[in-house]
């Protein structure tokens, strides 16, 4: 299912949540503008799990030893060969060759702000539209902040407990997880207009928040979490998804430890609407 949008109106202007996409699709534009040297740009900003868990002078050491050989050649494309007559060759370059890295307690940040096209952008920045403008409604816009960090962390931890790997993780996902599980806390009745596909046809219906959520919990996340642990003897062939329920349940143990402001909007239309009765 893809949200349209929900019927749950803000007080103010969501500075933050406004200014989180802006920066978003402004790194995104960095990104592409990187041509050839895409990946030396990911290597440096996004979030590679076994440097948090190993030597980042060990884990390059070990890949460089088994990264490829070409042969090597001069400038005109001939092989070259040492005084014996045996051929050269040299490593196939490695994305982190020419990147100077962040330490990675700093990459596990920064990763939030990479994505790995425009379908993953853009869908991550409707979710974040029309579930985070209301979460920023109740803990305005500096709580807002702390509130997407600290759950984008829990999601980017989440999923390096179960795959240390060394293939970089971009996106905001496990953030934006987050503010869909404190919106489950905060709204649940709210409903949501949401787009299913049913084969080639597309039907629209509105949801409960509760329920929307819920699907994305169960259908997208955790079966395909499930799925693959069942499928592959137990290996972690699906753990990208546990970024995803990480953020959602670091969302919802967060999210009433935040002050939370008054919904002024719902106070206003109860103010109207006795107003409106008086005049009746």
């Amino acid at each position: 299912m893809i949200p349209i949008r929900d019927d749950n109106p803000t007080a103010g202007t969501p500075v933050m949540t406004i200014a989180l996409i802006v920066i978003n699709v402004l790194v995104f534009f960095v990104e592409l503008g990187q041509g050839q040297r895409m990946q030396e740009f990911i290597w440096k900003y996004g979030y590679v799990p076994a440097e948090l868990t190993e030597s980042r002078t060990d884990l390059r050491r070990a890949m460089i030893e088994d990264a490829p050989l070409q042969p090597a050649t001069d400038q005109f494309g001939h092989r070259l060969v040492d005084p014996f007559g045996r051929p050269l060759a040299r490593r196939v370059p490695l994305p982190f060759d020419e990147a100077t890295a962040l330490p990675a307690w700093m990459n596990i940040f920064t990763c939030m702000f990479l994505h790995g096209g425009w379908g993953h952008l853009l869908g991550n920045m409707l979710y974040l539209w029309i579930f985070g403008n209301n979460v920023e409604d109740r803990l305005g816009p500096l709580l807002f902040l702390v509130f997407y960090l600290a759950t984008g962390l829990v999601g980017n931890l989440a999923h390096t407990l179960f795959d240390s790997g060394v293939v970089p993780l971009v996106g905001a996902s496990g953030a934006i997880s987050g503010l869909m599980g404190g919106y489950l806390l905060l709204f649940p009745h709210a409903r949501v207009l949401a787009l299913v596909p049913a084969g080639w046809y597309w039907f629209t219906v509105k949801l409960p928040a509760w329920i929307f959520l819920g699907v994305y919990v169960v259908l997208q996340n955790a079966f395909p979490v499930l799925g693959g642990f069942v499928s592959s003897g137990g290996s972690t062939s699906a753990v990208a998804y546990l970024a995803h329920l990480g953020g959602f349940v670091g969302g919802m143990a967060f999210i009433h430890l935040f002050p939370h402001r008054p919904l002024l909007h719902r106070a206003r239309r109860e103010i109207s609407d006795e107003d409106a009765d008086l005049v009746i």
